[in-house]
């Protein structure tokens, strides 16, 4: 007779003990985006888009200096109250904003060169600095200039340098002599155009067509002047004038 040996071997189940931890969440900001400086005369406003849904948004950081490197958030413009956000909102759709920097720890001159930035910021008492801040991802510089109004068919900037005519009846606007001028089209804000991106002499013409609510830019041939016109009428407009634009194609 066999023998039949069964082996039994037998299963060991370990059960491991758990502590139970407290999980926080915290909510993830989206930073803004789609940032732009835009220049003022002795000021600078930021325009950007935003849509945070986290209940704990508090508003915005706004950052400006005369170096392009800030500490978060120490460097961030205080309000009123010495305190953070620089700007209080509790915006939570898709929205653009176009704010202007607050003037509360510096002043802004026309001809400087300035860098400026803006974070979203709240406060929260679960994560250890009790603030969260999105990280700084564009600096954009900024140098403000005059801007003014003009009259009648000469094409005048900050108040004395000609830099074309318009012809109402001919249906074009010429540059003056040692000018070059860029048609950007009828526009509805002054500052749509802030950024000359084609900046070379080449890529300015002797005329332009002409238009009311048109917006041109003329260029100094050889140098680096900027002078922005919007007429507005057929016998006005605005103006503004960056007499050296070589640190900041803007205007």
């Amino acid at each position: 007779m066999k023998k039949i040996l069964i082996f039994i071997v037998p299963i060991i189940f370990l059960f491991y003990s758990c502590n139970e931890e407290l999980i926080t969440v915290v909510d993830e900001y989206n930073s803004p985006y789609e940032i732009k400086a835009i220049a003022s005369n002795n000021a600078i406003y930021i325009d950007f888009w935003s849509g945070i849904i986290a209940s704990d948004f508090a508003g915005f950081n706004i950052y400006a200096g005369t170096s392009e490197t800030f500490t978060q958030p120490d460097n961030a413009i205080q309000n009123a109250n010495n305190t953070y956000p620089t700007i209080i909102s509790s915006n939570h759709t898709r929205t653009n904003f176009v704010i202007q920097v607050p003037t509360t720890s510096m002043t802004f001159n026309n001809g400087t060169l300035y860098y400026v930035s803006v974070t979203a910021y709240g406060t929260n008492n679960l994560v250890d600095k009790k603030y969260i801040e999105t990280p700084i991802s564009t600096v954009c510089p900024v140098i403000p200039r005059p801007e003014g109004t003009g009259s009648g068919t000469t094409l005048t900037a900050n108040n004395s340098i000609i830099v074309g005519t318009m012809d109402t009846t001919g249906g074009k606007v010429t540059a003056s002599s040692g000018w070059g001028v860029q048609y950007f089209g009828y526009q509805t804000n002054f500052n749509s155009i802030v950024n000359i991106t084609n900046n070379t002499d080449a890529s300015f013409d002797s005329e332009a067509v002409y238009s009311v609510n048109g917006l041109y830019v003329f260029k100094q041939t050889g140098g680096n002047s900027l002078a922005k016109i919007w007429i507005t009428s057929d016998n006005a407009y605005r103006w503004a004038y960056q007499p050296d634009a070589s640190l900041w194609w803007g205007i």
